[in-house]
């Protein structure tokens, strides 16, 4: 038999757990806690294809993220022993299954160093102010936090919020209207990217603001004036930029002065640019490099 892991990531926007939950369950999937949230099993019969398009039309218009696993019964008793045991909550009350989720999500914190004892009791005592309390708990210790996770899931959302980030400054909520990512996955990049010195943090007042960390000034001695030539047009913005990027590469600082963009256009342009999958970014010794996508 073969067994279909489901991981979804909620949003504030979009619908609550006890939704989600409601819709997988129309199709046959399990909830559970570990790893992953559900688990869908398919029969002889059943075509693995036809299933994983059953999962995306159960979800589509929920406002939430997904990534499956798909494995057959001796992988999946490989997996069961080789991590923590996967628990069910095909019975649990919603409130339970959200507590069960909850505690999972302390344990991956658990695994990055973090005391999270606090946060523990006050789960069990009331679970609205823990989810208040851990979304504070989340940016106070992000300067704690070393996050070593390069996978391309991750290295696209610290691109798109990089892309967002500027000078003066955004805050998370605002962060998240514009990429379309939750709070909590915001909050995360924002953490890769003040450790890889991309991002800085600062208060401004009760608000904690987010900016793009500003390369320093050469030496007056060397320092050059760049002339700002603002495009035309959106085309003749990406245009520029795509034409200043080398085979080997270039930096974002280089970059910048070469395409010779006021920087909202800069900005503007290359998110199109990497959204059309024609530029990537590569991170080396903590700083960003621009390549020409093949």
């Amino acid at each position: 038999m073969i067994k279909t892991y489901i991981r979804v990531e909620l949003s504030s926007e979009g619908e609550s757990p006890k939704q989600i939950i409601e819709r997988m369950r129309r199709i046959g999937a399990v909830p559970m806690v570990g790893d992953y949230d559900f688990e869908l099993r398919l029969t002889e019969d059943e075509r693995l294809f036809d299933k994983l398009e059953e999962i995306h039309h159960a979800l589509k218009g929920s406002n939430v993220r997904y990534a499956l696993t798909t494995r057959t019964d001796a992988e999946a008793e490989d997996m069961v022993r080789s991590k923590r045991e996967i628990t069910h909550y095909v019975g649990e009350k919603p409130v339970e299954l959200k507590k069960a989720l909850y505690k999972a999500k302390l344990d991956r914190w658990r695994e990055m160093g973090l005391d999270v004892s606090e946060l523990e009791e006050l789960l069990e005592k009331d679970i609205e102010s823990f989810k208040t309390a851990s979304k504070q708990f989340l940016r106070t210790h992000l300067d704690q936090m070393v996050v070593k996770d390069k996978s391309p899931a991750n290295n696209v959302i610290d691109m798109h919020v990089l892309a967002v980030l500027d000078e003066k400054g955004k805050d998370i909520r605002d962060l998240a209207q514009r990429t379309k990512y939750t709070e909590e996955q915001v909050t995360l990049s924002l953490g890769r990217l003040i450790s890889a010195g991309s991002a800085v943090r600062s208060q401004n007042g009760d608000n904690e603001l987010f900016s793009v960390t500003q390369p320093p000034a050469p030496p007056s001695h060397f320092r050059k004036t760049v002339t700002i030539l603002p495009a035309k047009s959106e085309a003749e913005a990406e245009d520029r930029i795509f034409g200043s990027i080398p085979v080997e590469g270039i930096s974002s600082r280089d970059l910048i002065r070469s395409a010779k963009l006021p920087r909202d256009q800069f900005v503007r342009a290359l998110k199109n640019l990497q959204k059309g999958g024609k530029v990537k970014i590569i991170k080396k010794n903590q700083k960003e490099f621009y390549y020409m996508k093949a």
